[in-house]
């Protein structure tokens, strides 16, 4: 999930064979698409955080931020919500600790309970990536019909569940 990939995924050892042009057409615009995506997110972060934060920690504070809507945001939790171990977790945590974009807090009612939680400039830094994604997806759809959205939705949503099985 926080890696950057030179390419995302191999079409041809999908489907086998060799691959015809819709194929080839396919994986370029995915691999193309999810490449420049990530470089333009850096380059947006770049400028937020004067190159304070990679695109790791970014997307590992939006996690906290999610599992914090379920009041989840135990190490367990984040680290099964961004898919990865605990001890990639605690390692990250401590990174965003020292830099100043995270706390740990003990939870009231039970001691041995440790949240991670988001300091002012996470919740800043958040905000802005967030308005990134929502302006990227407004841009995109400006250009389409109803009937295209609908349509890219649907097409997305599939992809989605096939990387999502590949996953698992």
């Amino acid at each position: 999930m926080f890696l950057r990939y030179d390419i995302l995924f191999d079409i041809q050892s999908i489907f086998g064979g060799t691959m015809d042009k819709s194929k080839e057409k396919m994986n370029r615009f995915l691999v193309g698409t999810f490449n420049t995506i990530l470089r333009l997110e850096e380059k947006v972060l770049e400028n937020l955080t004067n190159n304070h934060l990679s695109i790791s920690e970014i997307h590992l504070i939006e996690t906290i931020f999610e599992t914090m809507k379920k009041t989840d945001n135990t190490s367990t939790n984040i680290a099964q919500a961004a898919g990865i171990t605990l001890g990639s977790l605690t390692t990250a945590v401590k990174t965003l600790e020292k830099k100043g974009y995270v706390v740990r807090e003990r939870d009231v009612s039970d001691k041995r309970i440790v949240h991670i939680v988001p300091t002012p400039i996470a919740i800043f830094i958040n905000e802005e990536h967030t308005r990134f994604h929502e302006k990227m997806v407004e841009d995109i759809i400006s250009n389409l019909t109803f009937e295209e959205v609908g349509a890219l939705v649907h097409a997305l949503s599939k992809v989605e569940n096939f990387f999502n099985r590949q996953i698992k």
